[in-house]
């Protein structure tokens, strides 16, 4: 398959280009500087605009979006988030549209912030969206693909959870807890829905495969599990104590309405890809913990 990735240079980006160019797909990754990428360039082409590509491409995989938690949210940034992966994602789509050989499949990236903070409720693809600002920016983030299902192009919505891996969630928590500096957040009950970086991708290309699957799917494990829970089984890996829990006022005046993204309940259930027959190799926090930290972190 040709495949065009956007966002390729990211952190899943880079884990989903891997995987299809092992497996002999011909990847096209866009990028706005592409040249800032040449030891990443064996076995995939570069571009850094939509014209640049060559035609016919058999499916996108659209992962743009700016770092959520890299600068306060101002009115402005909060804006830039925005169009990093809504303005992004409708001129995609209405390049996908205006294709003489439109895509097979369009698996566009969203997230279970879509359903906000949802306390002891289990949420499925069939929940409610929530009702604060990175909820409703999730939902017009899929609501930008209409056009491509209108179009009659296969289109997956990838509402990722918590993706552990080498970098991600994992990557400002190890140092800390390496240290004996790691514990929970506030009072620890709220719950976390997390997945393996390979779940994850093995995920999409399952989905990506599907002749059938479409709409939303949330890219989670299984077993969700409270934040207190995930930094113990952290620290258990680790061999570190896990003792320091800053208080949640705390979290919120250093990080103001990003601590909402912390410290928001979300027990996503990944219900569509249970039913559609996938099989995670990892379904409990304690063995993904130690397959990521002993076999590759260390």
């Amino acid at each position: 398959m040709r495949i065009l990735i956007t966002g390729g240079s990211g952190f899943l980006g880079q884990a989903m280009s891997r995987a299809l160019t092992w497996r002999g797909d011909d990847v096209i990754i866009l990028s706005r500087h592409p040249r800032l990428h040449l030891a990443r360039k064996a076995g995939t082409q570069w571009v850094d605009s939509l014209e640049q590509v060559q035609q016919p491409i058999d499916a996108v995989i659209n992962l743009t979006g700016a770092n959520l938690f890299s600068r306060p949210w101002t009115t402005r940034h909060k804006q830039a988030l925005r169009d990093s992966r809504i303005a992004v994602t409708n001129d995609l789509v209405r390049w996908v549209c205006a294709l003489p050989q439109p895509p097979k499949v369009l698996l566009s990236g969203s997230a279970i912030g879509f359903y906000g903070a949802g306390g002891e409720q289990a949420l499925t693809e069939d929940s409610a969206v929530g009702t604060d600002w990175a909820s409703t920016m999730v939902k017009d983030w899929e609501l930008a693909t209409a056009p491509a299902v209108a179009a009659g192009v296969r289109t997956v919505l990838l509402r990722t959870g918590l993706v552990l891996g080498e970098g991600g969630l994992l990557a400002p928590l190890l140092p800390l807890f390496r240290l004996g500096l790691g514990g929970s957040l506030g009072n620890g009950q709220f719950w976390y829905s997390w997945i393996h970086l390979q779940d994850w991708v093995n995920a999409v290309l399952f989905l990506l495969d599907s002749n059938k699957q479409q709409g939303p799917f949330n890219l989670t494990a299984p077993n969700p599990v409270r934040y207190r829970e995930f930094a113990s089984a952290l620290g258990k890996s680790l061999r570190r104590p896990v003792w320091l829990t800053p208080p949640a006022w705390v979290l919120r005046l250093l990080l103001g309405e990003r601590a909402s993204l912390m410290l928001g309940s979300t027990k996503a259930l990944p219900a569509r890809l249970e039913a559609a027959g996938f099989k995670w190799q990892h379904e409990g926090l304690p063995e993904a913990l130690h397959d990521l930290v002993q076999t590759r972190l260390d």
